[in-house]
């Protein structure tokens, strides 16, 4: 019994031993190592032994950061920002002439009158400096603004009337408040491009249009004057100011960066000594929050601008060449 409990022992150790040698090339040995995977691509209309979502040890390779910021020059900004302080200053230069106008310090006739000379005046420079610079193409864009100017100056010639009483049954506060409220739309959908002399887009149109509607209501607590000329003369000058002026003011600015800082500083300067008779504590606001937009928000803007970190990468989706 014991001797074949040992012979038992010897042919357990032979067989697996045999079984844990390995086999000859050729004959298996191909079928015990497991296959190697192919290296990842970065294609997806194949299919590949690797997840959806994984990514090599290159991925972030090429990673880039903030390579389509745009590094701002204080003096560019500083320039730059003429095109907001201008408009800013018209809507104040447009208030005092309404507040002058209802207070009987202006009267409709001195308005109609100083207003018309201004856009004839207005005309003939842009016409000088066509002739300067050899732009005859400018020459029909002017025959278009006139043409609509005159056509809208005879409708509110007509409608004057109407508008005068437009708002009697309304109280005065609610104007007052609904003016208010036009003139920041017209301030945040103003056209500040300078690329645009003839058409009116959006969100120009909707300045526009805001502003005439801030002027109707105003023209409309113009009837304690008793007069369809004050009205009519205060709604013109709102077309000229509004419709007509911006477009000479992206000329300005096409032309020479310096001519709109210049017109910049002479319309705040109009503005400031326009209400310095009305409330000098408005002058003086506004002398304020006009430097502090020329010289203090594009430093401020520089400074920010190092906190910006955009960053582009393979995950970003593809842009045609």
């Amino acid at each position: 019994p014991h001797a074949e409990t040992r012979g038992s022992e010897h042919t357990s150790a032979a067989v697996y031993t045999n079984a844990c040698s390995p086999l000859p090339i050729g004959v298996g040995g191909r079928h015990s190592h497991a296959r190697a995977r192919r290296p990842w691509r970065k294609l997806l209309y194949i299919k590949q032994d690797y997840p959806d979502d994984y990514v090599d040890d290159t991925f972030l390779m090429e990673l880039q950061k903030n390579t389509n910021v745009r590094m701002y020059d204080y003096s560019t900004i500083v320039m730059q920002t003429s095109v907001v302080t201008q408009h800013i200053s018209s809507i104040m230069v447009f208030i005092a002439v309404f507040i002058n106008l209802y207070s009987s310090s202006l009267t409709g006739q001195l308005l109609l009158w100083s207003s018309s000379v201004s856009t004839v005046l207005g005309f003939i420079l842009w016409d000088l400096l066509n002739m300067y610079l050899r732009t005859p193409e400018q020459r029909i864009i002017r025959l278009k603004l006139i043409k609509g100017a005159v056509l809208f100056a005879l409708l509110l010639f007509g409608l004057s009337p109407i508008l005068r009483t437009l708002t009697e049954d309304t109280s005065s506060d609610t104007i007052w408040a609904m003016t208010v409220i036009f003139f920041c739309v017209n301030l945040a959908f103003h056209d500040y491009s300078t690329g645009n002399l003839t058409n009116i887009r959006f969100p120009g149109s909707v300045s526009l249009n805001a502003a005439i509607l801030a002027s109707v209501l105003l023209a409309s607590q113009l009837d304690q004057l008793d007069s369809n000329l004050s009205v009519f003369a205060f709604l013109a000058f709102a077309l000229e100011w509004f419709g007509l002026f911006p477009i000479f003011r992206r000329y300005l600015k096409r032309i020479s960066a310096a001519a709109s800082m210049t017109m910049a500083v002479l319309l705040a300067l109009v503005a400031a000594v326009m209400f310095m008779f009305i409330s000098r504590a408005v002058a003086l606001l506004h002398l304020f929050g006009t430097l502090f937009i020329t010289f203090v928000c594009p430093l401020w803007l520089i400074w920010v601008q190092r906190y910006k970190n955009e960053i582009h990468g393979p995950w970003d989706e593809a842009r045609p060449i």
